[in-house]
Formats: C-alpha cells, sequence, structure tokens
C-alpha cells in the first residue's frame, strides 16, 4: 500500500510538471525556428503566467533539455529536439597511436581523427586511409619521429596523392590552441565543431570547397547539435571567424 501510494504520487508529480512546462504550445511557437534564446523561453512562460518568478522559468528550461524538448546550442541559444552528438569512431590505429602518445608524451595535448569522419557529411565519399595526429606545435617534430619509427608512410602537413596513393597514412599536424576536443573510448579526438572550422579553414582540405563543403555544413547542421559558441571561438583562434559567419550565413 506504501509503495502504491509512493508511486502514485511520482506519477502526478512527472504529469503536474510535465502540463507546466506547456510542451505543445512551446511547440507551436519555436519548432519551426532555426534558433531561439533563453529570452524567448522567459517571454514564451510570462504570456501564460505573467507573475511566473525567473527562477521557475529556469527550472523549466532545464527540464525541457532534461527530458529533450529542447537542446542547447549555444550559450543562452537553443534549438527544438533532442541532442544529437557527433561521435568519431576510433579504430585500432588510433588506439595505438594514443597509447604510444600517453607512454612517450604523457604531458602533451594532441587529438586523432581520420578522414572518413568527413564521409558522414559529404556527398562524394573519400576513400582515403588518413589517419591525422594533431599535436602543440613545440612538438610536432618529436611526435614525427617517433610515429616514423612505427609506420611505414608518416608525414608533416600536407600529404601526396600521387605518392602515396592506397597506402595508410599518418599526417602529423600542428594543433591550434584553444581546440574543442572530446574523449571518444579514451582517444582524445575531434568534435563536430572543430571539424567544421578545420575543413573551412585549412589547406589541406581545399579539396572539399564549392558545393561539396556547402553540403556538408548543412548537412552536419541538420543532423548534429552543434554548439555555435564553441564554433565560433575555435574559429576566432584561427583568425576565420568573421569569414566563417559570412559563409554559413549565405548556405543556410
Amino acid at each position: 500500500m506504501i509503495l502504491l501510494s509512493i508511486y502514485s504520487y511520482i506519477c502526478n508529480t512527472y504529469f503536474m510538471r510535465k502540463a507546466e512546462l506547456h510542451i505543445e504550445k512551446l511547440k507551436e511557437t519555436f519548432e519551426d525556428k532555426d534558433h531561439f534564446q533563453i529570452a524567448d523561453l522567459y517571454a514564451f512562460y510570462q504570456s501564460i503566467d505573467s507573475t511566473i518568478a525567473k527562477s521557475t522559468i529556469n527550472w523549466r528550461i532545464n527540464s525541457l533539455v532534461k527530458v529533450g524538448t529542447i537542446q542547447r546550442i549555444g550559450r543562452g541559444t537553443y534549438k527544438f529536439g533532442s541532442t544529437n552528438s557527433f561521435i568519431p569512431q576510433v579504430s585500432m590505429r588510433m588506439f595505438r597511436i594514443s597509447n604510444l602518445m600517453k607512454s612517450n608524451f604523457p604531458y602533451l595535448k594532441y587529438i586523432i581523427w581520420h578522414i572518413s569522419e568527413i564521409n558522414f557529411f559529404s556527398q562524394h565519399l573519400i576513400n582515403k586511409d588518413v589517419c591525422y595526429v594533431e599535436v602543440e606545435r613545440e612538438a610536432v617534430d618529436a611526435v614525427f619521429e617517433l610515429l616514423r619509427e612505427k609506420y611505414k608512410y608518416v608525414l608533416k602537413g600536407k600529404f601526396n596523392d600521387d605518392v602515396y596513393f592506397g597506402e595508410s597514412i599518418i599526417v602529423v599536424r600542428n594543433l591550434v590552441s584553444g581546440f574543442p576536443a572530446q574523449l571518444v573510448q579514451n582517444v582524445p579526438t575531434t568534435t563536430i565543431e572543430k571539424l567544421l572550422v578545420d575543413l573551412f579553414s585549412d589547406k589541406e582540405f581545399e579539396f572539399l570547397q564549392g558545393n561539396e563543403l556547402s553540403y556538408i555544413f548543412n548537412n552536419a547542421f541538420s543532423k548534429y547539435t552543434i554548439n555555435v559558441d564553441k564554433l565560433l571561438r575555435y574559429a576566432s583562434r584561427k583568425e576565420k571567424r568573421n569569414t566563417l559567419v559570412s559563409y554559413i550565413n549565405t548556405i543556410k
């Protein structure tokens, strides 16, 4: 009997709080918008109840995020729908390289990612086996020498398709400070924000310019949750913020 009462209380509380969120009306107001601000949510709930406290609205916003009704895409910026994070794949070779890095450079910041990640967004598949190892500028030469002892084809910067066609290649690149990263299976790797900025700004990826790049950006923004603050902050580190903003505005 006591358990039944507790269950009844939990259910009643859940449905009462769900009703307080006004999800259906929220959907009608915001579902078709590319994004909206926290001020818009304040105005929405105040239009329903002019006496509502901001603390109550903040609780409702947090609840909406938790249940997947809205998603945060930046500081005080939201989008309707649940969060869909981009998680790169981690191969056995990436594991081995990461373990090698940890053993030889335990305090070095680095990330590892494979060019095939671009295929999740691109119109035309990239049939190359290129693994990027990005490290702090001062360590590029040392990491290059270490990997060259273990692997056949290791390069710094761009690679030559004519020489290495069909081969597994490791490219050691400079890692720009302030980069957004994530841990996947204990391997530090790229985020969707970093990947998009790199594809837009780095000469290594000039082959993706034009319609292919716009396809990639549109696909990434429609498929995954992108933190615009992270995207623009990293673009600023590469001195590409203004040009990237202009580019995004032309393709969306």
